[in-house]
């Protein structure tokens, strides 16, 4: 398989697939590929099946809960976290996101003022 970006879309040439007749007839299905096959942009790209379930805690190690959703809604995602009072709201921004850990199974934030019910 090869694969280039093209404007908002990437074209691709599969193994085994050579003719436009045989192209068209895969139009609107799914491709998988395994994640270790995918090239990511850098050290800190992730898939959002990778964050789901790990646990969200403050710099200061506070625990705040788990990641349960991972919303896309524009220019940055926000992190769904689901706690014992029930969900909260984390924008992905390196000014709160501090560190992910996959090997960990945690993420680390820095709560910008007000995020956090403060009586819990």
């Amino acid at each position: 398989m090869r694969a280039r970006p093209d404007q908002e879309a990437w074209i691709l040439k599969l193994d085994g697939i050579n003719d436009r007749a045989e192209v068209e007839a895969l139009r609107g299905e799914l491709l998988e590929t395994p994640d270790a096959e995918v090239l990511r942009d850098d050290d800190e790209s992730y898939f959002v099946h990778e964050l789901i379930g790990l646990r969200v805690v403050t710099a200061e190690g506070r625990e705040i809960g788990t990641l349960s959703e991972v919303m896309q809604p524009g220019s940055n995602d926000v992190y769904v976290v689901k706690t014992s009072h029930g969900e909260v709201l984390v924008p992905a921004i390196g000014e709160v996101v501090r560190e992910i850990s996959l090997a960990g199974g945690r993420i680390v934030i820095t709560p910008l003022p007000g995020m956090l019910d403060e009586s819990e």
